[in-house]
C-alpha cells in the first residue's frame, strides 16, 4: 500500500522544486518526482533501482534541492546501497539543517550502519539526537537513540530516551523497563520513580509490584515519606485487601504528625485485618487529637487482657497509664497496676506513672513507697532521679505533715504531666502544668525551662520563649541543649548573629554527633555567609536527622543559593511530607523552583510541522 504520507509530503515539497527551475524545466522536474515515488517501495512500487536512476536526472537539474536528494537516498537504501544513501542524506542535510525529515532519515541510515560496523554508532547516536531535537515527538528517534545509547554504554543519554518515549507512549512498557534499568544503573533516583510508578500505573504484574515496594521502602530509608506514602497507596490501589500496606500507610501519616489522615488509613487495615498493633497506633493517634477518652476506650481490652511481653503489649500498657493519667484518672492508674506486674522493659516507666497517680490522688504514703521504691530500683529514670535529689525527710512519711514535704512532691508531679502533655503536642496544658509546678517551688531541672520556653514558642509567644531560656542559661550556662536552642531562636528573631553563632558552636562541640545541634550549626553558617561550611554541616545532620523537616529546609536553602536547584528541590520534597507552620510558603516556593528547572531544562526548539503518524504502542520497535 502506499505510504500516503509521504505522497503527501512529495507534493508538498515538489512546488518548491519547481520554482527552483527554468520556468520550462518545472514541468519536467514535477513529472520525474511523481513517477519516480510511484516507483519507490515506500511509494508502492517495487523498482527501487528506477526510482533511484529517476532521481539522479531530478539532481542533475536541481543539485541544491534537499528534497530531491533526500529522495534518492531513500530510492537508493531500498535499493540496498547503503553507502550511497549516507552520502545523498547527508547532502540533504547539509542543504536543509533544519529539516525534520532530512535529520531523522540520516541518523536511521546511521543506526543501519552501525549494526554491522559499531564504530558508526556514537555517529549515529550524535545524528539521533540532533534528529529529536527537531522532532521531539516522534517515538522512533527516542527509542533509536535509546538503543544506540545502551549499545555504546552511555547510560544517562540512555535513560533520557527511554524516558522521553515513555512520556510520549505511557502504556509502552518496555520503554520503561529499560528506562528502569538505566536508571539503577545511574543511581537516577527521581528517574527510578518515574519508571516504578508507570509501570505500575495500569496492570502490573507481580514483578512490577515487588519493584513498587522496594521503591516505597528505599523511599522511607531516603527520607522521602511523602513519595514512599504515594507508593504504598497505589500499592494498596492494586492489593486493596492488603492490611499491611495500609498500615505501612498509617505509619507514615503518624511520624509526619497528620493524625486524622493516619486514623482513616488504620480503619482501613483494621476492617481487613484487626490486630493489636493497629489498636495501638489508632489509640496513638486519637491522643495525638487530644481524644483521649476514645483512646481509652480502644485500650482497655487489650491492657486487661494478658500481657505477652512483646514490644506491642508493652507499648499498650504504657500508652494506657499516659491516657488514664491524662485524663485525671490516678485511681484507674493505681487498680490497673495492681492487677498485674508490667514486663523488665517497661517497669520503670510503669513506676513513675504509679507514683504519679497516688500523688494525683492525694494519696501519700503509698506514693511515697512507690518513690522510694523507685529510686531503688531505677535510679537513671529522670522522674526517679530528680526525686533522689529532695531533702530525705521528704520521701519519710512521718515527717510528711509538713508542708514543705508534700509540696516537693506535687512539684514532681506537675513536672512530670508537662512531660506527658508535652509527647502529646498539647502545648497549653503542658505549659499551665509547668507554671503549676513553678508556683510550688524554685526550678530544680533545667530541662523543665526547656520545655517551657519550647511551649511558648509553639504558642506563638517568641518573645517569652526567650526569655525563659536566658534564665536558663543563668541555671546551666554549659548546658549544650540550652545554648542551642537559646542561639537557634536568636538565629530566628534576628538577633546578635555572633552571639547566636558562638553558643550554637559551643553547643556542637559538647555534641557533636547531635543531628538538630548540627543543623542550628549550619543554618547559622549560612547566616554568616559560610556557604560551603553550612552546606557540609547540613549533609551531616541530614544523615543523622534524616526524618527531620527543618534539616530538610535549611539544606535546600543552602543549596539553593549555591545554584543546586535539583537538589534543592529534592530536600524541600523530604520536608514537606511533613506538618509544620510553613508548610504552604514552602510548597510555593517549591513549586516556583520546580518551574524554574524546567524552564532551565528546556531546549528552546522550533518544531517543525509534521504529519500525523498513527504509531499504535505496540507497534513500537
Amino acid at each position: 500500500m502506499p505510504d500516503s504520507r509521504t505522497l503527501i509530503l512529495a507534493g508538498l515539497l515538489v512546488p518548491a522544486l519547481v520554482g527552483a527551475q527554468a520556468p520550462s524545466q518545472a514541468p519536467d522536474v514535477r513529472a520525474l518526482m511523481l513517477k519516480a515515488r510511484t516507483l519507490q517501495l515506500r511509494g508502492g512500487g517495487s523498482d527501487p533501482e528506477g526510482a533511484a536512476a529517476l532521481y539522479r536526472k531530478v539532481v542533475a537539474l536541481v543539485p541544491q534541492s534537499a528534497e530531491a536528494h533526500l529522495r534518492l537516498s531513500e530510492a537508493l537504501q531500498e535499493s540496498r546501497d547503503l553507502d550511497g544513501a549516507l552520502v545523498e542524506a547527508r547532502k540533504a542535510v547539509g542543504l536543509a539543517p533544519q529539516n525534520g525529515e532530512a535529520r531523522a532519515h540520516l541518523a536511521l541510515l546511521e543506526v543501519e550502519r552501525g549494526q554491522t560496523e559499531s564504530s558508526a554508532l556514537p555517529q549515529a547516536q550524535k545524528d539521533l539526537e540532533a534528529a529529536v531535537d527537531l522532532l521531539p515527538q516522534d517515538p522512533e528517534l527516542w527509542a533509536r537513540l535509546g538503543e544506540v545509547s545502551e549499545q555504546i554504554k552511555d547510560a544517562p543519554e540512555a535513560l533520557h530516551a527511554w524516558l522521553r518515549l515513555g512520556r510520549l507512549r505511557p502504556s509502552f512498557t518496555p520503554a520503561w523497563e529499560r528506562a528502569y534499568l538505566q536508571a539503577v544503573a545511574t543511581r537516577d533516583y527521581a528517574a527510578k520513580r518515574e519508571a516504578v510508578l508507570a509501570l505500575n500505573q495500569h496492570h502490573p504484574d507481580e514483578r512490577q509490584l515487588r519493584m513498587l515496594e522496594e521503591l516505597a521502602r528505599e523511599q522511607i530509608q531516603a527520607g522521602f515519606l511523602a513519595h514512599a506514602e504515594e507508593s504504598f497507596l497505589l500499592l494498596a490501589k492494586h492489593l486493596p485487601d492488603e492490611a499491611a500496606l495500609w498500615e505501612n500507610i498509617s505509619l507514615i501519616r503518624l511520624q509526619t504528625s497528620r493524625f486524622q489522615e493516619a486514623l482513616n488509613s488504620l480503619a482501613r487495615a483494621e476492617a481487613l485485618r484487626p490486630s493489636p498493633r493497629i489498636t495501638l497506633n489508632t489509640a496513638l493517634a486519637l491522643m495525638n487529637l487530644g481524644r483521649f477518652s476514645e483512646a481509652e476506650d480502644r485500650l482497655t481490652p487489650l491492657a486487661a487482657g494478658p500481657g505477652s511481653g512483646d514490644a506491642v503489649a508493652n507499648g499498650v500498657r504504657a500508652l494506657y497509664a499516659e491516657c488514664l493519667l491524662l485524663e485525671g484518672k490516678g485511681a484507674q492508674v493505681v487498680a490497673f497496676m495492681k492487677s498485674q506486674a508490667p514486663s523488665p522493659q517497661i517497669a520503670g516507666e510503669m513506676q513513675v506513672y504509679l507514683s504519679q497517680a497516688y500523688i494525683s490522688l492525694d494519696d501519700w504514703k503509698p506514693a511515697l513507697a512507690a518513690i522510694r521504691d523507685g529510686i531503688q530500683r531505677y535510679p537513671k529514670v529522670a522522674f526517679f532521679a530528680q526525686a533522689a535529689t529532695l531533702p530525705p525527710h521528704a520521701l519519710e512519711y512521718r515527717f510528711f505533715s509538713r508542708k514543705k514535704a508534700r509540696t516537693a512532691l506535687e512539684q514532681l508531679h506537675k513536672e512530670g504531666m508537662a512531660a506527658l502533655w508535652q509527647e502529646f503536642r498539647r502545648w497549653d496544658k503542658c505549659l499551665q502544668a509547668i507554671e503549676e509546678a513553678r508556683a510550688l517551688g524554685p526550678m530544680r531541672d533545667v530541662d523543665l525551662l526547656v520545655m517551657q520556653s519550647s511551649a511558648y514558642e509553639q504558642l506563638g509567644r517568641p518573645q517569652d520563649a526567650l526569655r525563659v531560656l536566658r534564665e536558663a542559661q543563668k541555671m546551666a550556662p554549659g548546658n549544650p541543649l540550652v545554648g542551642n536552642n537559646l542561639g537557634y531562636l536568636m538565629l530566628e528573631q534576628g538577633q546578635d548573629l555572633p552571639e547566636a553563632a558562638a553558643l550554637i558552636e559551643a553547643s556542637a562541640k559538647a555534641t557533636p554527633d547531635n543531628g538538630n545541634v548540627l543543623d542550628s550549626l549550619g543554618w547559622a553558617q549560612f547566616k554568616l555567609g559560610k556557604v560551603a561550611e553550612a552546606e557540609a554541616t547540613l549533609r551531616r545532620a541530614a544523615d543523622l536527622s534524616p526524618f527531620s523537616p527543618d534539616v530538610r529546609q535549611h539544606l535546600g536553602e543552602v543549596l539553593l543559593a549555591q545554584g543546586k536547584l535539583e537538589e534543592a528541590a529534592d530536600q524541600w520534597e523530604r520536608a514537606l511530607a511533613f506538618v509544620f507552620p510553613e508548610h504552604a510558603a514552602l510548597e510555593k516556593r517549591l513549586d516556583d523552583l520546580r518551574f524554574r528547572i524546567a524552564r532551565k531544562q528546556a531546549k528552546p526548539v522550533v518544531e517543525p510541522a509534521q504529519p500525523d503518524r498513527e504509531d499504535a504502542d505496540e507497534e513500537m520497535p
